[in-house]
């Protein structure tokens, strides 16, 4: 078979004596829904000496994962049924530790990111250079035979230039777990790292750390090659060409001397250029610490925002803070130390003592209101001159203004936001106002000969000789055309909705008469009644509407019953709160779907079946329960079953 495939960019450089040595057979399992292209793959990795497995699904790899026990697999992103990504986060697959490469035609530059994130070691874009693909098993070999690692890759790793610097990793090992730890030197071939506790490290992991700049955090698959007193040492694999290149740039400028504050004025245009682009809180604050510790050439920076009770300050965004440090600065008294102290008198305060660490925190405020306050601190270069200081503050200023546009903007947003909402439920109101009015013209026209059909169908089943058929006919359309009545009196009635007559009402008396009525019902459905009613004072209220209200959420709660297995059980309770005089009605029935409960006292909305309900039961409620000042709710229970609550001031 003779292959030809377009190559997609990127470069892997081995060495002589490493693409040459013997290869170590390795389990490679091929996840891929292409037949066609699992037929290639399994025949080049055959070529190369390897053991192919192939799966059209993911959910037939994990399977078979499982019992091979793969050294290395090829998935395909875009799958039939368990996608490559969830297949990436499947607690399985995590469990195996197995090393993933993964291939896609269509993935976009976030979405291989996002894959790389989730535990793949590399990926590969279709069209595929099978040569990569080969590169890329030869980096992975090492893992079936560690002891060739370390005599392999020292000799690079201690050609490469190195620059101390310390920066915060995130060590993350294919079996699923992870560890913190911190930079000690970093070439463009690896890095040495110091643990924050006691850790056992991997042969292979996805190191995670920032480059400085605080943009984008750098990954990188690496191998251990070396462990001593000192800390571990990782080389990196299968680097991209981009990569390399920003290592190389940040190294370079680490072995600089430390560089020179810019004059005031760039600092200050080069702050205000950030801030003028966005309005968003935590871009600010990232774009603030950016510009102090980046652009000024200093080393550690934070800030902290006060409480809503003006009592805390908050730590809100960093750099360079050890881990040590950032958790005893996450939350500082106000007036205590020498950030609460700035805080609460709104002065800046600086460390001059000769030898110790320099540092300067100044007030964050604006319209003579303190916000927070900003820190910025260095081991080297003495303590902070004046001029610093001002910069320093010169910077808090700006960051108050940016701060207080956002919180304006925030603001401004959300009232927005209120004003379309009450705009929508304006039209939303007119167009129920027009609906009603139509509805009122209809029901004068369709009433009239709605009474003869009905009257006429009376009088032939009176006088009706002949077959049954007929007569259960005639029958059929009494009962329908009696429904249509009914429901054309009902949206009379909301189309001209007679006065509210208001009187002391007592629920109690009223909820008693009510289970009383529909006894027979609840009897005959099987369903227990269970009445748990507290002494409650008088409501003033219509009585008829309440009753209403009352009728309509039992017999909601005996329908939703009446066909669920299991003990059906109708419980009403009454109780007081406040001023306020609560009913709540409870079901064991099915309880409300999720995508039904925003829209359950919606006009016309209705689960039943046809001929069974109109939708109008509930959103009359509630009309009701709003115009006497009330409020009417639907929720589901936690035991399953459905609760509507029926609230009521005592007066109105």
């Amino acid at each position: 078979m003779t292959l030809a495939w377009a190559g997609h960019g990127r470069c892997y450089s081995l060495s002589d004596r490493y693409a040459q040595r013997a290869r170590l057979n390795v389990r490679v399992l091929v996840v891929e829904d292409d037949e066609r292209l699992c037929e290639v793959f399994h025949d080049y990795l055959v070529q190369l000496g390897h053991e192919p497995y192939l799966a059209y699904t993911a959910e037939s790899a994990l399977a078979l994962a499982r019992e091979i026990r793969p050294g290395a697999m090829l998935l395909d992103v875009c799958l039939p049924g368990m996608s490559g990504t969830d297949f990436l986060q499947h607690p399985r697959t995590r469990a195996l530790g197995t090393p993933i490469i993964v291939t896609s035609g269509m993935l976009s530059d976030s979405e291989m990111h996002e894959c790389l994130r989730l535990g793949a070691v590399d990926y590969l874009g279709k069209p595929i250079v099978l040569e990569h693909l080969r590169d890329i098993l030869l980096c992975l070999e090492p893992l079936a035979d560690p002891a060739h690692v370390p005599a392999r890759r020292e000799p690079e790793r201690r050609a490469a230039p190195r620059a101390r610097v310390t920066l915060p990793v995130r060590v993350a090992e294919y079996g699923g777990n992870g560890w913190d730890a911190t930079t000690i030197d970093l070439s463009t071939r690896g890095v040495k790292v110091r643990t924050n506790g006691t850790v056992t490290p991997a042969n292979v992991a996805k190191l995670s750390f920032p480059l400085g700049d605080g943009d984008q955090t750098f990954q990188a698959v690496s191998v251990l090659v070396r462990a001593d007193v000192d800390g571990y040492a990782f080389h990196f694999i299968n680097l991209a060409d981009a990569q390399q290149e920003q290592l190389r740039v940040f190294v370079e400028r680490s072995l600089e001397p430390p560089p020179v504050a810019e004059p005031h004025a760039r600092v200050l245009r080069s702050i205000t250029q950030a801030f003028s682009g966005t309005l968003d809180l935590e871009e600010t604050l990232r774009l603030a610490l950016h510009a102090l510790t980046h652009v000024t050439g200093h080393e550690v920076s934070s800030l902290h925002l006060l409480s809503p009770d003006r009592k805390t300050l908050h730590l809100r965004g960093e750099r360079g803070l050890s881990p040590r440090l950032r958790e005893i600065n996450r939350v500082l008294p106000v007036g205590e130390g020498l950030i609460g102290r700035v805080a609460a008198t709104g002065q800046s305060a600086r460390v001059e003592e000769e030898g110790a660490r320099a540092f300067v925190c100044v007030p964050l405020q604006t319209r003579g209101r303190i916000l927070g306050t900003l820190s910025l601190g260095r081991s080297t270069r003495g303590p902070f001159t004046d001029a610093e200081v001002a910069l320093v503050e010169a910077t808090a200023n700006q960051l108050g203004l940016a701060l207080d546009n956002e919180r304006l903007y925030s603001e401004t947003r959300r009232q927005l936001e209120d004003l379309q909402q009450a705009e929508s439920q304006a039209a939303q109101d007119e167009r129920l106002s027009t609906v009603g009015k139509l509805a009122a013209g209809l029901v004068h026209e369709i009433n009239n000969p709605l009474t003869a059909i009905l009257g006429n169908a009376h009088l032939l089943l009176q006088e009706a000789e002949g077959s049954p058929d007929n007569r259960e006919r005639l029958r059929v359309i009494i009962q329908e055309t009696s429904r249509a009545a009914r429901l054309l009196k009902t949206v009379q009635s909301l189309s001209r909705p007679r006065p509210v007559v208001r009187r002391p009402c007592a629920l109690n008396e009223e909820t008693r008469a009510l289970l009383d009525f529909t006894e027979p019902q609840r009897d005959y459905a099987g369903i227990r009644t269970v009445a748990e009613l507290d002494a409650v004072p008088p409501v003033w209220a219509d009585c008829d509407q309440i009753r209403q209200v009352l009728l309509n959420l039992v017999q909601n709660a005996q329908q939703a019953m009446a066909n669920h297995p299991g003990e059906r059980v109708l419980t009403v309770r009454a109780r007081s709160e406040g001023d306020r005089v609560l009913v709540e009605v409870l079901d064991t029935g099915p309880g409300i779907a999720p995508d039904v409960l925003p829209r359950i006292f919606d006009a016309f909305f209705t689960t039943k079946t046809a001929g069974e309900g109109t939708g109008l039961g509930l959103w009359v409620s509630y009309d009701i329960v709003e115009q006497h000042g009330g409020r009417l709710r639907a929720d589901n229970r936690p035991g399953g079953g459905a609760v509507f609550t029926l609230e009521i001031p005592q007066r109105t």
